[in-house]
């Protein structure tokens, strides 16, 4: 049983690592990049609280809660890849820590019970708060704001060194083509604020000085949903009259779902793992189907108290981030195809698959950070001055795996506005300095093109007549895709900009 749950944790981790890279242009993928997300419990369920709405795409997951009603926290045991990497993790860094007492991790693992109660709260009132609490959703955001970009960087730096041996030269090239086919971007992806991001996962990592699996035992939401499914599940832990009472099971139980005397198991914490199985040293220990059970106090050993303090400030968190401020959301751009304002944020999940993927075209979308309130924290928005929405990509509304982002035709993408630009006189090279300048005009993307000149005779400071090409935006025709903010060849703050003036929303459809 341990040998066949590793097997299936390192495919998993495969897999979810396949399904990463293939996030890329052109998209045809086999399975959908997005389906780890997809079938978080969690997600589905605090999106349909804060939003009121079913979205198609999150249906595994509620099937994966349905079967851990009978088969209990098989998930976080044998597919989690956030669990796997913990795993890892223990085993390279912390092989040789010391285990807290038992009563101690006990005592924290009601602490995932109470920021559960804290989402779902949250989520009733219209807050999406899961985005920061779900495992899958950490994970993905990690890979794409930290791991891949320097992992790309890394890579690159290698294949520059080694394209300098000459002998290998021809063995370098044909594995840097299989390389960017399958894992190289064409270009660096560069993702802003990603040290918080960064910050947060080392800590889950490093939890594990405190015991195996911190985040899993103590912390994880989901798998605090996940157990209270299991409370009376049909796959039973089962102990028969040879065990000895030696202890060992409960020592190495990864999740402290053991008992003292070995006898007795916690249905809710157990993940089917199989470790008590492979070292009971008298083969006394199996798991099979069966109502009956022992246990040693509550399942889930949550205080009225703590409940109460958990639902009040799940409570008021959402009230305050729900107060109006001053900077209103509709100032900042949005992906094209992201439904209403208030919608979009219920929705949105902050997984950055959407970045990820637009990474590989244009790049403009980065997760904000002072951009948005509080309440917008990390969710995407377009950032032209470092990339461009691509006028023939429809790729972030096809990875989102919440709605968020609607997945469009393509006409009716190249037709959509979620921006407008304006050109800033005091910075604009013609506008400036009475010099021709095409950029802008050149790289727009739109057929009639919606940056035109103004042929003009100017007179400069010097007395000088010039015939100068002024140029300036058709507002009905913009689409706001930003590509002459990003190629506006003056260095800092460009002589055209791209604001969220006039951008249209999509009508959300589960």
């Amino acid at each position: 049983m341990r040998i066949a749950r590793q097997i299936s944790q390192l495919f998993f981790l495969l897999l979810f690592i396949f399904l990463f890279l293939q996030a890329r242009f052109p998209y045809d993928a086999l399975l959908p990049s997005d389906l780890f997300l997809r079938s978080s419990p969690l997600v589905a369920l605090t999106t349909f609280l804060s939003s009121r709405t079913l979205a198609a795409k999150l249906a595994i997951g509620l099937a994966i809660l349905l079967l851990t009603l009978p088969f209990g926290r098989f998930f976080c045991g044998w597919i989690c890849p956030l669990g796997t990497t913990l795993d890892a993790a223990g085993r390279l860094f912390f092989r040789n820590r010391r285990e807290r007492a038992t009563h101690i991790v006990r005592t924290y693992r009601t602490w995932k019970y109470a920021l559960l109660i804290f989402i779902v709260i949250a989520a009733l009132f219209s807050v999406q708060l899961a985005w920061f609490f779900d495992p899958l959703v950490l994970l993905s955001r990690f890979a794409t704001v930290v791991f891949y970009p320097v992992f790309v960087l890394f890579s690159q730096g290698l294949f520059d060194a080694a394209f300098k041996i000459e002998f290998m030269q021809d063995q370098v090239y044909a594995l840097y083509d299989w390389a960017q086919k399958w894992l190289l971007p064409i270009a660096q992806p560069v993702v802003t604020n990603g040290l918080a991001i960064l910050v947060i996962f080392i800590t889950i990592l490093a939890l594990g000085l405190v015991s195996r699996r911190f985040w899993c035992r103590s912390l994880c939401p989901l798998g605090a949903l996940l157990g209270l499914c299991s409370k009376y599940r049909l796959l039973q832990r089962k102990v028969d009259s040879s065990c000895t009472s030696c202890g060992l099971c409960q020592r190495r139980c990864r999740m402290a779902a053991i008992g003292e005397n070995g006898l007795s198991t916690n249905p809710a914490e157990c993940i089917e793992c199989g470790q008590c199985v492979a070292e009971c040293p008298t083969h006394s220990i199996s798991y099979g189907l069966g109502l009956k059970r022992r246990r040693e106090g509550k399942d889930v050993d949550l205080s009225r108290r703590r409940i109460l303090m958990a639902g009040v400030a799940g409570l008021s968190f959402a009230l305050f981030l729900r107060i109006p401020r001053a900077h209103a959301h509709g100032k900042v751009i949005r992906p094209p195809g992201a439904i209403n304002e208030e919608t979009f944020l219920q929705k949105c999940i902050r997984c950055q698959a959407c970045t990820r993927i637009c990474a590989s075209t244009g790049g403009c979308l980065q997760p904000s950070m002072s951009e948005t309130d509080l309440q917008g924290l990390w969710s995407p928005i377009v950032i032209a001055r470092m990339g461009y929405c691509e006028y023939n990509c429809t790729l972030c509304g096809q990875v989102c795996p919440t709605g968020a982002i609607q997945e469009l035709m393509l006409a009716r993408k190249q037709q959509l506005k979620i921006g407008r630009a304006l050109f800033d006189k005091d910075v604009c090279i013609p506008w400036r300095e009475h010099k021709d300048c095409l950029v802008c005009e050149e790289h727009c993307p739109l057929p009639q093109k919606a940056i035109r000149f103004d042929v003009q005779t100017v007179r400069t400071g010097s007395g000088e007549t010039r015939t100068v090409k002024l140029p300036y935006v058709v507002a009905e025709l913009c689409i706001g895709c930003g590509i002459c903010e990003t190629k506006c060849p003056l260095p800092g703050r460009p002589g055209i900009s791209v604001t969220a003036e006039g951008n249209e929303r999509v009508k959300f459809v589960s």
